[in-house]
């Protein structure tokens, strides 16, 4: 009896802590760096290595719409959230979009060296507003 419940834990522990480990990749490296949305967007410009893991997650009680721009999703290695919400095109491949829920979040890993843009909408405080944050992500050196 013990034991089972020692092996639906660490499965359940494992599984909180994959991220885009789930998705095969030969270029994962294993560091995730977080974006969360809350007042603002934290942080808005990341460095990384080529297959980092960037997780964005929603901290507001309102969604976030977050928008690739440039085609910044063609080097994608790994992705989680993105796929199993039917978020690709008729070809297969990730749509330049996603709209996060409350304490909702989705991840990816870029693989090649260059910059990755993003525009973050979300809802403000003003009746009918919204604030559009940019975001950076520098992949290599």
């Amino acid at each position: 009896m013990f034991g089972t419940k020692k092996t639906v834990i660490g499965a359940m522990l494992l599984a909180a802590t994959a991220g885009c480990a789930g998705v095969a990749s030969t270029t994962r490296t294993g560091a995730i760096h977080e974006v969360r949305f809350a007042e603002r967007m934290t942080p808005a410009n990341l460095r990384i290595e080529p297959g980092d893991e960037i997780r964005w997650i929603n901290a507001r009680s309102t969604p976030v719409a977050v928008e690739f721009l440039e085609g910044a999703l063609s080097q994608v290695s790994c992705e989680e959230g993105f796929s199993s919400r039917g978020l690709t095109n008729l070809r297969g491949r990730l749509q330049d979009s996603i709209t996060l829920r409350p304490n909702d979040s989705a991840s990816l890993c870029f693989t090649a060296e260059g910059t990755v843009t993003y525009n973050a909408r979300m809802d403000s405080a003003v009746a009918g507003g919204q604030t559009i944050e940019s975001g950076t992500i520098r992949v290599g050196r």
